[in-house]
């Protein structure tokens, strides 16, 4: 009788842990590896907060609805410190080790450029809104997806604008880090400027870890450009500003491909940054919504109850993203745990997909770059970004040329 009694107690705490088990399924984890120390610590946070914004804004209705049931999100983040090779390392971690459902994309070409190879490896869609380097979309693979466009497409409003201003700047000077993304804006940047007849008078790389951007610009400057055109993220966008200031160089424009967009470089340098132009791919402005975030302006507005601040267009764009993969994940009826042949036809659903959302249309092409979202220029005018460019989804005249620093 004992006996019995004790294979009855077996057989329920073996039920209880089953169903434990169970439980424990039901919510869909989804992990990503992206900096948030090193070098793009700060960037990689905003992407961070951005995926931390939609799954709260998720699981405050419940979690992702599958066929009537809902499941919770549990998000991981791993800290890749800014090195391409520890994001792949713990993308792996992630599939092989965490056993997540699901991946998402960090900040910056580098590293995603490794951890999307991992995941391309283990067949797991991976979406990004952090990195658009070109060399992304030439690998032919089957499971990569960016909200954003192309490196050397984003800048293009950056140079297109001059064909709204007067007197039409002639002659341009381009700068660009050496890595990845701020090479390929720099190769945008010319390609623009030819087209639109600027003579490109000075081009040049310089190392990331430059310290001595006075030497550099005062180069550029004794060539006097009409206008400057920087391959950027934000350090080397906001060294590069107060190092114009201290040379007292002043072209008639500057731009950016990245960088002003982020709050910190108007709260680190004030009125300094006024004239200055920027690479967008989206503005709270625009006449974008979706069921889940509202209208773009919603979207921003609720930002910044949560954060205190605006968001840049990168967390727009990793927001866009993960909803992109959420509703892909609900019209397929895919629950979790997930299986690869739920991530294939995941795969195979966001190469379908042709998606509005609050940041634009979300439309991947075969290469994965998000080919239905056209780049706009911003500027900062007043302590705050203005959408300028193009004329149809502009929100303010661009100020032009620049005042020189002595008459601000």
């Amino acid at each position: 009788m004992r006996k019995r009694c004790f294979e009855v107690m077996i057989a329920g705490l073996v039920i209880l842990l089953a169903s434990g088990i169970a439980l424990a399924q039901q919510k869909f984890k989804i992990g990503y590896a992206n900096p948030l120390t090193g070098a793009f610590g700060r960037d990689g946070n905003l992407v961070k907060d951005a995926y931390n914004f939609w799954a709260d804004l998720v699981n405050s209705k419940g979690g992702i609805e599958v066929r009537g049931k809902k499941y919770p999100i549990e998000l991981i983040v791993i800290d890749d410190k800014s090195i391409a090779a520890e994001n792949a390392k713990f993308t792996e971690k992630l599939i092989t080790e965490d056993k997540v459902d699901l991946i998402l994309g960090g900040f910056g070409s580098d590293s995603v450029f490794a951890g999307s190879a991992v995941a391309e490896k283990y067949k797991y869609p991976l979406i990004s809104g952090a990195a658009s380097s070109n060399k992304l979309f030439e690998r032919g693979f089957k499971y990569y997806f960016s909200t954003l466009g192309k490196a050397t497409e984003e800048v293009r409003g950056c140079v297109d604008i001059i064909q709204i201003l007067s007197p039409k700047p002639k002659t341009g000077a381009i700068l660009g880090s050496d890595i990845l993304f701020t090479a390929l804006a720099a190769e945008g940047y010319k390609k623009y400027a030819v087209q639109n007849g600027i003579e490109i008078i000075h081009s040049e790389l310089f190392p990331i870890t430059l310290q001595d951007y006075n030497s550099m610009l005062l180069k550029v400057k004794r060539k006097n450009p009409d206008a400057l055109f920087v391959g950027s993220h934000l350090m080397v966008a906001m060294k590069t500003i107060k190092a114009m200031k201290e040379i007292d160089f002043t072209p008639k424009m500057v731009t950016f491909s990245y960088g002003p967009t982020v709050p910190d470089f108007i709260k680190n340098l004030g009125k300094d940054v006024e004239y200055v132009i920027a690479a967008s791919e989206w503005a709270p402005n625009l006449p974008y919504q979706d069921p889940l975030f509202g209208t773009a302006k919603q979207f921003n507005e609720n930002y910044f109850k949560k954060y205190g601040r605006h968001p840049d267009y990168v967390e727009a764009a990793s927001a866009a993203g993960a909803y992109a993969m959420q509703v892909a994940i609900e019209k397929l009826g895919i629950t979790p745990p997930v299986k690869e042949e739920g991530r294939v036809r995941l795969m195979e659903e966001l190469r379908r997909q042709d998606l509005m959302t609050f940041y634009g249309v979300v439309r991947f092409g075969a290469d994965g770059a998000n080919e239905a979202h056209p780049p706009v220029a911003v500027q900062i005018q007043n302590g705050r970004l203005v959408n300028v460019f193009p004329k149809e989804a502009a929100e303010a005249t661009p100020w032009y040329p620049m005042k020189p620093w002595k008459e601000r």
